[in-house]
């Protein structure tokens, strides 16, 4: 659990160390054409921080495109953390007040996590080494296999 802003953006800026040695066109979502590494892995990066750090999945549009990513609790406030919004022009880490990032952000429900991004996601999760001993594959895995049916 993430007692304080500090411990959080610690925790976030080394899983974005870790991922940013993990993307890649392997990863990304199919047909993405930025150059910047990040570029399509949005969702599957929130995904993964919802595994490691809990809390919620969010969306917005940007530059006419949903945009994943991550509401995490500190005590009684909620933070937005970004780790994919470089691909925007944006910073590769955004930690700011819920609320405050992105207009018109909406609260997703994991099972709208569809069967390629879980696969993405696990896939990344392995290259990025975040997956030592083998959790979040399993738990994306399982949610693979019930998005089948």
């Amino acid at each position: 659990m993430i007692r304080s802003r500090p411990d959080l953006e610690k925790s976030i800026r080394s899983l974005r160390r870790a991922l940013q040695r993990g993307f890649s066109p392997a990863t990304s979502f199919p047909g993405t054409t930025s150059t910047t590494l990040s570029a399509g892995h949005c969702a599957a990066v929130a995904a993964i921080v919802h595994r490691k750090l809990g809390g919620n999945l969010v969306s917005a549009k940007i530059a006419n495109e949903s945009h994943w990513f991550n509401r995490i609790p500190i005590r009684d406030q909620w933070f937005v953390i970004d780790l994919t919004g470089d691909q925007f022009g944006r910073p590769p880490i955004q930690v700011v007040a819920a609320g405050t990032l992105y207009p018109g952000t909406k609260l997703r429900d994991p099972a709208e996590l569809n069967k390629e991004t879980l696969q993405r996601s696990a896939a990344l999760a392995v290259r990025a080494g975040l997956n030592s001993d083998g959790s979040i594959t399993r738990r994306l895995n399982r949610r693979t296999q019930t998005a089948r049916t």
